[in-house]
C-alpha cells in the first residue's frame, strides 16, 4: 500500500503506475511548435454524430470530446500531424482547427436592433419625481400608502390632492408631486426613489453563444416576475410587477436587445402608456408570419373591435405565452376569452 494522505487514505500497489520527474515534465511539456494562444474563444462546429474528439500533442486521440456549439477558451495553437489545433486545457486536449470558429459571435443582421454585450443603459433620468399622469412601480407604492389604489397605477387627482393634504401635514412643500423627500417622508427608502427606476436586467448570453442562447436568456428573464402582479407602466426589477410591454422590455434587455423607441426608465412617464404600439410600429424588430412563430418572438394583439395594438406577450412555443396581464404575470395559451385578436409577430433575434 501506498499513503496519499491521512492513515485514512492508502492506495494498493496494484492500481499504481510511477511516473518519474522526467516523464512527468515530458508528459507537460508544450508541443513541439506551440505558440501561445491565449484570449480567444473556440466554438465548436461540428454536424457529425457525437461530439468532437480531443487529441493529445502527439495526434493521438485521448477518449475525451467536445460537443457540438459548446465553447473554449484557448491556451495554445500548434500544427499537429500537418493539422492546426488549438490547446484549450492541459497537453492531452487539443481541438482541430477544422471543427473550430475562433471568437465567433451571433449578431443580427445590419437594419435591425444589433445585440449588444456590455451592460444596456436605457435612456432617461434616474430618479424622476412622479406627478399627475404617471404609472409604474412609484405610483402604485404612493397611491396604496395613500389610499387612493383603486386597482390601476395611475397618479390621478385623488392622488394629487392626498398629496397635498400629506405635505401640508408634514411641513412639506405643498405642490402635489412626490419628490425624493416626500417619498421618504411616506416611509420609503430614499434609496429606492432611484433603484426603481434605474434597474436593467444584466445580460444572460455571450457574444460566443448563439441565437437559441439569447433567446432563453429572454425567457428566462421574463419568468423572474411570474405571478407577480400586473402593474400599468411598470418595468422594474422582478422584486416587483410589470405591464406587457415592460416585461418584453426587461426580457430583451437580458438577450441584449435594447430597443431605442421605448425605454424602461421612461415607460412610467406621460406619454408612454401604450409602449406596445411603439414596439409594434419598430421597424429594427423583424415582422415575421404568424404561421412561422417561434420560441422567442414577440406575439401582438389588436383590441377587439379596432386595429389598435393594445398588448404584447412573449412565445414560449406550443401555443404559449409569456405575458403580464391583469391580475399578474402568468403563461398563458396564445389565444384566450381575454385577448384574441392577434396583430401579427415581431422577431427580436433573427
Amino acid at each position: 500500500m501506498y499513503r496519499l494522505g491521512s492513515q485514512k487514505q492508502w492506495i494498493p500497489e496494484k492500481y499504481v503506475k510511477f511516473t518519474s520527474a522526467s516523464e512527468l515534465k515530458a508528459k507537460n511539456a508544450p508541443a513541439a511548435n506551440e505558440e501561445g494562444y491565449s484570449g480567444h474563444v473556440a466554438t465548436v462546429v461540428y454536424n457529425g454524430r457525437g461530439g468532437v474528439a480531443l487529441v493529445d500533442k502527439n495526434g493521438h486521440y485521448t477518449k475525451q470530446y467536445v460537443s457540438n456549439n459548446s465553447t473554449w477558451k484557448t491556451f495554445g495553437k500548434a500544427t499537429i500531424n500537418g493539422q492546426v489545433m488549438y490547446r484549450i486545457g492541459g497537453q492531452s486536449q487539443w481541438l482541430p482547427s477544422k471543427y473550430v470558429v475562433i471568437d465567433k459571435s451571433y449578431q443580427n443582421p445590419a437594419g435591425y436592433y444589433q445585440v449588444q454585450y456590455s451592460q444596456i443603459k436605457p435612456t432617461g433620468q434616474v430618479g424622476y419625481t412622479v406627478g399627475r399622469g404617471f404609472e409604474g412601480i412609484k405610483t402604485w407604492l404612493i397611491m396604496r400608502r395613500l389610499g387612493t389604489f383603486n386597482g390601476y397605477a395611475y397618479y390621478n387627482n385623488a392622488t394629487y390632492n392626498a398629496v397635498r393634504r400629506f405635505q401640508a401635514s408634514h411641513h412639506l412643500p405643498v405642490t402635489g408631486n412626490v419628490d425624493v423627500n416626500t417619498w421618504q417622508k411616506l416611509g420609503f427608502q430614499r434609496s429606492s426613489f432611484y433603484s426603481i427606476d434605474s434597474y436593467v436586467a444584466p445580460l444572460g448570453a455571450s457574444k460566443h453563444q448563439g441565437r437559441s442562447a439569447h433567446i432563453e436568456a429572454m425567457i428566462r428573464q421574463a419568468y423572474k416576475y411570474l405571478g407577480k402582479p400586473y402593474i400599468v407602466g411598470a418595468s422594474s426589477s422582478p422584486e416587483y410587477g410589470t405591464d406587457c410591454s415592460g416585461l418584453t422590455m426587461q426580457a430583451l434587455y437580458a438577450g441584449g436587445i435594447n430597443p431605442t423607441s421605448v425605454s424602461s426608465i421612461n415607460h412610467a412617464h406621460p406619454g408612454n402608456e401604450w409602449n406596445s404600439r411603439n414596439l409594434w410600429a419598430d421597424r429594427r424588430l423583424k415582422t415575421v408570419p404568424y404561421s412561422q412563430r417561434q420560441r422567442g418572438d414577440l406575439i401582438f394583439y389588436y383590441q377587439p373591435g379596432t386595429r389598435t395594438i393594445w398588448h404584447v406577450a412573449i412565445y414560449l412555443g406550443n401555443n404559449q405565452v409569456i405575458e403580464s396581464w391583469p391580475p399578474r404575470i402568468m403563461v398563458q395559451p396564445i389565444v384566450n376569452g381575454q385577448r384574441n385578436v392577434i396583430a401579427g409577430v415581431k422577431r427580436p433575434f433573427i
